[in-house]
């Protein structure tokens, strides 16, 4: 759904499998209730491994979302497969929820299964808008318009709590800022204007100064904290683009890698399927949450997820990828019918 194409840069898409891979290590590090060193482990994968549904969110903007219809429907039904299989599995460990959570399963995108993907959808939507307000507005106005919006949804959120969207980050606001500055950054060309090695340094000590003042309200609270980490303020965005601009003006090309990375999406549907099926049929790896090694374990998970993962959308390809493509096909021609006739019908 990228809108301007100029061949796979297995870099990025390296990028986006890291991403994950944090994301993946976060969660698990989120299950963590104790003390000792693991804490620490636990607030430094906050303050690191938070940064990876921004840079998804990044890597949109700077190469650009164009509708297209009938993606977003084979989108949706990747996600339904793999939720139905999930809620089918609930029920078969018996721990599937009320009517709510049962219809989220079902509809996935309107029912909220993942913030991430309904947004995703808003966001697509939204996409020729946004596209042609930012070649409206020009770079300085753009500029403007960000430093406007870090300020009143993340620099207030940042330095004083108060969360305005009131969705700690995780919202259609958050991600049309982030794909607004994935855009700014394009038109900017941003990338390449500085070395690797400065961005690197900029991200170790902005990621310090997170990871220290999370730090400091775990020693004053006694409890694991990630308010300074969370999805919207200015040092997990700011964490986000300097990680996003190491990666973006390397160029190289690796099949394997471009592979894996077309997955990300389905395996990042699958991920609570698949941590607790791990708990079931292997190994309860919470039970080590005390061990010294624990934060191994986890990157360990994260990694297997990954690979089993892939391995399961490959098959999923494999079996459904005809009967796919003819129901997304007649499910677009209906509703581009529909729209149609609606449109003619209001003229």
């Amino acid at each position: 759904m990228n809108g301007e194409k100029t061949g796979r840069n297995s870099s990025i898409e390296l990028f986006r499998i890291l991403c994950l891979f944090l994301i993946f290590w976060m969660h698990g590090a989120g299950s963590f209730g104790g003390d000792g060193i693991n804490a620490w482990l636990a607030i430094a994968a906050d303050s690191i491994g938070n940064i990876g549904v921004s840079c998804f969110i990044l890597i949109s903007g700077y190469f650009g979302v164009k509708w297209d219809g009938k993606k977003m429907i084979k989108l949706d039904l990747m996600l339904i497969f793999y939720c139905w299989i999930g809620l089918a599995l609930q029920f078969v460990w018996g721990t599937a929820g009320g009517g709510e959570e049962i219809l989220s399963y079902l509809f996935p995108v309107i029912g909220k299964r993942s913030w991430y993907f309904t947004c995703y959808f808003a966001l697509a939507a939204l996409s020729p808008f946004l596209n042609e307000a930012v070649e409206k507005l020009g770079e300085r106005r753009l500029r403007e318009l960000l430093a406007v919006m870090l300020f009143v949804f993340s620099g207030v959120t940042t330095f004083f709590f108060f969360d305005i969207t009131g969705d700690g980050g995780k919202g259609i606001v958050q991600m049309v800022m982030l794909y607004l500055i994935g855009r700014y950054l394009r038109i900017a060309r941003v990338a390449g204007r500085y070395r690797r090695g400065r961005l690197a340094a900029a991200f170790a000590v902005l990621a310090s100064v997170n990871f220290a003042l999370n730090a400091a309200l775990y020693v004053v609270t006694g409890t694991v904290q990630n308010r300074f980490a969370r999805d919207n303020t200015l040092f997990i965005i700011g964490e986000a683009v300097l990680a996003f601009l190491i990666f973006a003006d390397m160029k190289s090309g690796n099949r394997i890698v471009n592979r894996i990375a077309a997955y990300v999406p389905a395996i990042f549907i699958m991920e609570w399927t698949l941590r607790e099926g791990t708990i079931r049929y292997l190994t309860d790896y919470q039970a080590w949450n005390e061990s010294g090694i624990y934060h191994l374990i986890l990157a360990g998970l994260a990694l297997a997820m990954i690979a089993a993962g892939s391995v399961i959308e490959a098959f999923r390809r494999f079996f459904f990828h005809w009967p796919e493509e003819w129901l997304a096909g007649v499910l677009y021609r209906f509703c581009t019918g529909v729209w149609k006739r609606c449109a003619r019908w209001h003229g």
